[in-house]
């Protein structure tokens, strides 16, 4: 008797579990969405990206809700635009960057009967704001650090032995890189709940500066480089940089380190999806890949910093609420229920939040994703009106990345920018100029006005800052 209750209790948790499906998201910091070959890139290497993509759902046109990674997390999270709390611009600010009183889809999910688990840069909260306090059970290395000192071993110290008391110190082994470190655990964590229902947030540091590879990989694509017979764009190289009025831009991918981070980062990903095919759980998981932005390509003139990448055919790139900043990669693996296609559908980063509910079969919550239109429409090759989709970046840096402060608008094939330092706006149709480079305000005033009448009347519901706040010189 006890023998079949047992049996029972067995078949109803796997019945629980294939109702269930499994949810991973992937969320790599700083990549661009030209970076990856199933987007375009003919010298960047990710066999294993580019399978996700031939095997599952790719978006055309996925969105941020800002081009800095604090905003579009907190928009990612909170299913809210980040204007709506004073992100960036700090002027509703409570502790912490996303408020413990905001409910996440973390703990939706948690709610729900999910092993929740959080992997990797947060970058929302400082001690007592980390995932653990937000809907994860499940929370390492996930603290407030914008990027870790070094990629290898220990972490939390630079290549030059400087600490950083924000980076957690964990243990290690001497030269392990903390992309393979943080997929260790990632693994774990999938070994430890593939008998039920789970949810994983992955989020590399990767492949945020410093921008740090395994020598062998770097000395690959210094190689591929002069076979290419394109010039080295690594730390100092300005031969491939253009200038233009706020600073410099690269236009060419050639960043031997960049492209080994990007390597090291695929290799990872490509574990991940071997993992889940030997346990046998591949067909009922969700694996989710994007961005948190655009890559970094462009700096203020008098900066020193590195440049990783280009987002060409893409205008500017990581600070920029032009397409580079803003536009990224989206795939979508769930063999159970997606066949494998390219979508047109417009999302932006507030989406997440209700497609995960809606994948996990739980009710919508539009009071706490006030922002967010769920796209699980798309997996069945359907697409849905997705109305504007909005920006407002209160406080750019020119020095750093050369972006001022701009907000913007975009709806069907135009795309309407408020540049409030330089007091002049810019409108363009996206659907013919993805480059951005046709300013058809002079010509279009009717539509100018539409489009900022639109805009003006957004930030005002959300509590947008209407006045500009001086630019970061830093």
């Amino acid at each position: 008797m006890k023998t079949l209750y047992v049996y029972m209790l067995l078949s109803v948790c796997s019945i629980f579990a294939a109702e269930k499906p499994n949810i991973i998201f992937i969320l790599v910091d700083d990549l661009g969405r030209q970076d990856l070959g199933c987007y375009g890139s003919t010298f960047y290497e990710t066999p294993h990206i580019d399978s996700l993509a031939s095997k599952g759902l790719k978006f055309d046109n996925a969105y941020v809700a800002h081009p800095r990674c604090v905003p579009s997390r907190f928009a990612i999270f909170s299913g809210q635009y980040p204007a709506r709390f004073g992100v960036p611009g700090k002027k509703k600010m409570t502790k912490h960057t996303l408020p413990l009183k905001l409910k996440t889809f973390g703990e939706h999910l948690k709610a729900a009967g999910y092993a929740t688990g959080y992997i990797g840069k947060w970058h929302l909260g400082g001690h007592g704001g980390e995932p653990k306090y937000q809907g994860w059970d499940t929370s390492i290395m996930a603290g407030h650090a914008g990027g870790p000192p070094s990629y290898f071993y220990p972490f939390h110290k630079t290549q030059k032995g400087k600490s950083k008391e924000d980076f957690p110190i964990v243990e290690g082994k001497e030269g392990k890189h903390l992309t393979n470190r943080l997929t260790d655990e990632a693994l774990t964590f999938i070994e430890a709940n593939k008998e039920k229902p789970f949810h994983l947030t992955l989020a590399f540091y990767a492949v945020h500066t410093p921008i740090e590879a395994p020598k062998h990989l770097v000395k690959k694509y210094e190689e591929k480089i002069k076979k290419l017979g394109i010039q080295d764009g690594g730390p100092t190289s300005t031969k491939d940089v253009l200038k233009n009025s706020t600073g410099v831009y690269k236009s060419v991918q050639n960043n031997p380190s960049y492209a080994g981070m990007i390597e090291k980062l695929d290799n990872n990903v490509g574990r991940i999806l071997n993992r889940l095919e030997k346990l046998g759980i591949a067909d009922n998981t969700v694996v989710v890949l994007t961005s948190d932005h655009g890559g970094l390509s462009s700096k203020g003139h008098e900066s020193k910093r590195e440049l990783a990448t280009s987002n060409l055919p893409y205008r500017h790139g990581k600070g920029w609420i032009y397409e580079g900043g803003n536009r990224v990669p989206l795939l979508v693996k769930w063999p159970a229920k997606v066949k494998p296609s390219t979508t047109q559908q417009r999302i932006t980063g507030t989406d997440h939040f209700p497609t995960f509910l809606e994948i996990a079969g739980i009710k919508q919550a539009p009071e706490d994703h006030k922002d967010g239109q769920s796209y699980f429409s798309t997996f069945s090759g359907n697409t849905f009106e997705r109305g504007p989709i909005f920006w407002h970046s209160a406080l750019g840096r020119p020095a750093q990345t050369g972006d001022t402060n701009m907000s913007a608008i975009m709806e069907g094939d135009y795309k309407f920018i408020q540049c409030h330092n330089l007091e002049t706006v810019e409108l363009y149709n996206i659907k013919k100029d993805i480059a951005e480079s046709k300013n058809l305000a002079d010509s279009m005033p009717e539509k100018v006005q539409e489009m900022a009448k639109k805009l003006d009347s957004w930030k005002q519901s959300v509590g947008a800052d209407m006045k500009p706040k001086k630019n970061k010189k830093k």
